[in-house]
């Protein structure tokens, strides 16, 4: 769990929220559940906007709710 991908939803200055879909499946009955979670992130540089698919890792605790950060921007949205 240290890799994470997900959409940004809400942009702060250099803080934004990522959520990412996750699953898990009840084996006697063979049925898959899908279920989202909001993780905070760290941009460092400043360069993701809202709707980019994003891959995060964990960190260090940077703040006090921030123990992720930005590892890789996957796919940019194009804002008009």
């Amino acid at each position: 769990m240290n890799d994470m991908f997900g959409r940004v939803i809400k942009k702060n200055n250099k803080k934004i929220t990522v959520i990412v879909k996750k699953n898990y499946k009840i084996p006697i009955i063979k049925k898959r559940y899908f279920y989202y979670s909001r993780i905070i992130a760290y941009d460092i540089f400043n360069e993701v906007n809202f709707g980019d698919y994003v891959m995060i890792k964990k960190s260090r605790p940077i703040k006090k709710t921030v123990f992720w950060i930005i590892s890789k921007i996957i796919e940019k949205v194009k804002l008009i």
